[in-house]
């Protein structure tokens, strides 16, 4: 099984060298970095990681093209592709709560994704590209070397977006289900949209993103991750067929804050989170528990695992740190499956 980190924005350029150099070091396989707007520069980040290590693999965290036109996402991703000798990955998909704040509102969220993912692969093949799509106009080609096989991994939590991700995608990231049952849920939904692919038999990646606390005292882990599981339902909504997938509903303060759409506000609404939506939504615990919480993933299906370390402070770096010391250690153990390298 491999291991990648997800770095949030909260990190200084000054610092980021470090820690990406550690995250190599105790044995992750890949670092993606976050794309929260109004936060550091998601491509910045990633340049500032690629002069920064040796060998782990580099993706965005999440690529939207609602406020980056999808020829330069691939732009940006060849460039940082060059950068590194070859170590990137583009993970794309409808960006998070926070684009409000630009003034953007999400439409066609299915629609964009495909016609976006279309020009990618046809940039990175290095084909001149001419469509008049309904949400995405292009008339031209890359003007620096592109790695045709880069890969593009489609992110979600949405039934839709998961379909389009095994339709037409190199992988997909199956964002913050967290146990075998949501997790299950994801590879069939994605499973569906292999079945229409023209190429299902292609090499695909299955990726859990899931947030990780890890403290042998469980109140103050799943402390740790309501703030974030808070804005991850507002990022959502009005979707919230994820959460009834779970098994949960919608409560009612919890609409009430997401109707807001402010980031803010949602980071500040932990205490709305109950917690068996910290259990189906995240990982947390000690070294154990949470060990055997990421073996599930590994029984279901999935040979790779992205971790967003809580909580989003200095912090994070300690979770990072015990994540790969202590808790992928075990799960080795647990799944039979070695230690990967890096």
């Amino acid at each position: 099984m491999k291991f990648g980190v997800g770095l949030w924005q909260g990190i200084s350029m000054r610092d980021l060298p470090a820690v990406v150099r550690m995250c190599e070091e105790v044995g992750y396989s890949h670092v993606w970095y976050a794309n929260h707007k109004l936060y550091r520069d998601m491509f910045v980040g990633l340049a500032v990681a690629a002069v920064s290590s040796r060998r782990i693999e580099l993706g965005t965290f999440v690529a939207e093209p609602y406020s980056f036109h999808p020829g330069q996402i691939a732009a940006a991703i060849a460039t940082i592709d060059e950068l590194s000798e070859g170590r990137a990955t583009l993970a794309i998909g409808a960006g998070g709560g926070t684009l409000r704040e630009l003034g953007i509102e999400r439409s066609r969220i299915t629609g964009i994704l495909r016609e976006s993912i279309q020009v990618i692969h046809g940039l990175l093949r290095g084909e001149h590209v001419a469509s008049r799509g309904a949400a995405v106009q292009i008339d031209g080609r890359l003007h620096l070397p592109a790695r045709s096989d880069l890969p593009v991994i489609l992110a979600s939590r949405g039934d839709h977006v998961l379909q389009l991700a095994g339709e037409i995608a190199d992988g997909a990231m199956v964002a913050t289900y967290a146990t075998a049952a949501g997790l299950r849920h994801g590879l069939e939904t994605v499973n569906e949209g292999r079945r229409r692919s023209a190429d299902p038999a292609r090499p695909f990646r299955m990726v859990a993103r899931v947030d990780v606390a890890i403290d042998e005292d469980e109140r103050a882990a799943r402390d740790a991750v309501r703030p974030m599981i808070a804005m991850m339902v507002m990022a959502s909504y009005p979707d919230s067929a994820f959460v009834r997938h779970a098994g949960l509903e919608l409560t009612p303060e919890l609409e009430a804050m997401c109707q807001q759409k402010d980031e803010a506000l949602a980071l500040a609404s932990g205490h709305l989170v109950p917690d068996e939506y910290v259990r189906s939504f995240a990982w947390t615990g000690s070294p154990d528990d949470v060990a055997a919480q990421v073996a599930a993933a590994a029984e279901v299906g999935y040979a790779e695992v992205v971790i967003l370390p809580q909580p989003l402070n200095d912090g994070s770096v300690d979770t990072i740190r015990r994540f790969a010391t202590e808790v992928m250690p075990r799960v080795h153990a647990l799944t039979g499956s070695g230690a990967q390298p890096a």
